[in-house]
């Protein structure tokens, strides 16, 4: 009893230690520079591209538990992170041009928005920001992140200087619900569960490792566990059809060990319809494996579902019935479309696979394959224009409008637009005119437009014109346009020259002089829009 009493004690004080120690904190664990390379984003609230080179950077958030992120924010500063230049770039506040977020090559939003989502775990976004004179070696650039908390996560970096990141973006692996972030980093950096890798355990002669709970698929290895070869069906598990031409398309496996349930699914993105051949997914479950099979699906933006497959399980790892595989044999229209499992309890995923375990491969064929007298075939599918009218909420000083932007609602007066689509030759369906106004959120639909349709969009407000041409995918889909009609401020070259030299940072922390060009302060040139007000 007197040696056991000692060691009670011992472990008591260490449990009450630990339970002292201060839990992970929310931190960015890297921000850099990675080049002028894309076209993204424009200027104020247009989220898509303009025509110009953004600037490109790229972020990693650690976040140990899940949590709102409400805003980044980009600008130009000095070495030690103080906004020098009066340049911003942010995702929620309307007074500054949008700054682009891509998580893992999915854009989060197309304009201004209250919030990006709940994240958790190694997330990274790639930030892209309209061009900038001060996008040249030896200029600084800080970002804040700020979550639902109010903490603010600041890191600044320096263009030019070295980093170890690698300049192209990770596979496009976006989380089905865009509230939930998917990205991670090289498991180099951060191995999830014990830390090791399982090729740390195969170097160091670890004999447990073929129970890690890795795995590893490639093109000429999909089949093969790290413990060993496995045979999968009389072909040796071929993960194409004979005589096809597939690829892997979107291969998300890794060699790291691996945790059950994962909390989004994978995307696959197709720019032309596919046939697909293979499909697997990895359902380790910790050594135990899965008691029965289950099924595989994809399913699109819509909610239309191809498949339920059924699987053929296969002992992998050592763990029964742990990799599940299909071969549908279907071709799939192009789209987004989330990878669905029967069992997601079971799915296996780590920090550089978020979403799961998966590889598809299928090689891309012919959308509407014409007939045997070679003239086209008609598309039957039809899609949805939506009409967005940006205009300025009602404001009562310039400095109203420097401060929140006027823009937190719109007018209550209906604007029409007029709506003319011509449907391709093949097309049983006529050209047509059609006129709709805009509700109480400044949006007009215009549905069951033909594939392939080109349409012209026109709408006034108080008789100032604007125009937009365009066309209906084939197959159909959503297409978004919008009319700006904001009022907009911008300075003489030479005065934005100098307004940038004498910004800085008063002792509060505000940024001092005047680096946004509010029309209706002195000396700022107004857009012709801002004559359209009051509406």
């Amino acid at each position: 009893m007197n040696i056991v009493k000692p060691k009670l004690a011992i472990i008591v004080l260490l449990v009450v230690f630990i339970g002292l120690l201060p839990a992970a904190a929310s931190e960015i664990y890297r921000f850099g520079w990675i080049g002028q390379d894309d076209d993204k984003v424009g200027t104020w609230d247009n989220g898509d591209p303009d025509g110009s080179l953004d600037g490109h950077f790229r972020i990693g958030l650690s976040l140990p538990d899940p949590v709102e992120v409400k805003s980044i924010l980009l600008y130009t500063s000095d070495e030690n992170g103080n906004p020098e230049g009066g340049q911003f770039w942010d995702t929620a506040a309307t007074r500054y041009y949008i700054l682009g977020v891509f998580d893992q090559g999915m854009q989060l939003y197309h304009a201004h928005v209250p919030s990006l989502g709940t994240f958790s775990g190694d997330v990274q976004f790639d930030l892209y920001a309209a061009a900038s004179s001060r996008f040249m070696d030896g200029y600084s650039f800080s970002v804040a992140v700020t979550l639902a908390d109010g903490t603010e996560l600041k890191r600044v970096t320096t263009i030019g200087e070295s980093i170890d990141w690698p300049v192209e973006s990770s596979e496009i692996r976006p989380s089905a619900d865009t509230s939930v972030g998917t990205s991670a980093i090289p498991s180099e950096e951060r191995q999830p569960g014990s830390g090791r890798s399982k090729i740390e355990s195969i170097l160091q002669g670890d004999p447990g490792s073929s129970e890690s709970g890795s795995y590893k698929s490639g093109s000429s290895e999909s089949g093969s566990s790290e413990s060993g070869s496995t045979e999968s069906g009389s072909e040796g598990q071929s993960s194409a059809s004979a005589g096809s031409t597939a690829a892997a398309i979107l291969d998300t496996w890794n060699i790291g060990s691996v945790n059950n349930n994962p909390t989004c699914s994978p995307t696959l993105t197709l720019s032309k319809p596919h046939m697909i051949t293979y499909i697997d997914t990895y359902h380790w479950n910790y050594g135990q494996g899965t008691e029965s099979s289950g099924s595989i699906s994809l399913q699109n933006g819509n909610g239309e579902t191809f498949g339920p497959w059924q699987v053929q399980a296969e002992t992998a790892s050592g763990a029964a019935n742990a990799w599940w595989i299909v071969r549908p044999n279907e071709v799939i229209a192009a789209g987004n479309y989330i990878i669905i499992d029967s069992q997601p309890e079971t799915w296996s995923w780590n920090a550089e696979s978020p979403c799961g375990f998966v590889k598809i491969e299928g090689y891309p064929v012919q959308s509407n394959p014409a007939p045997e007298d070679g003239r086209d075939s008609p598309s039957e599918s039809k899609g949805t224009v939506r009409a967005g009218i940006s205009v300025d909420g009602e404001c009562s000083s310039p400095i109203e409008m420097l401060t929140s932007g006027c823009d937190a609602g719109l007018p209550d007066i209906p604007v029409e637009l007029t709506f003319t689509y011509v449907p391709p030759a093949y097309s049983e369906d006529t050209p047509n005119t059609l006129r709709e106004t805009t509700d109480e959120n400044g949006m007009a639909y215009f549905q069951d437009v033909p594939a392939g349709s080109k349409f012209i969009l026109k709408t006034a407000v108080k008789g100032m014109e604007k125009e937009q041409e365009g066309s209906m995918p084939d197959p159909a889909d959503e297409v978004y346009l919008t009319f700006d009609y904001r009022c907009k401020g911008s300075y003489p070259e030479e005065e934005r020259k100098r307004l940038e030299q004498i910004a800085g940072v008063g002792p509060d922390g505000r940024i001092t002089g005047i680096v946004t060009p509010v029309c209706g302060n002195e000396g700022v040139i107004c857009s012709p829009e801002c004559a359209l007000y009051p509406l």
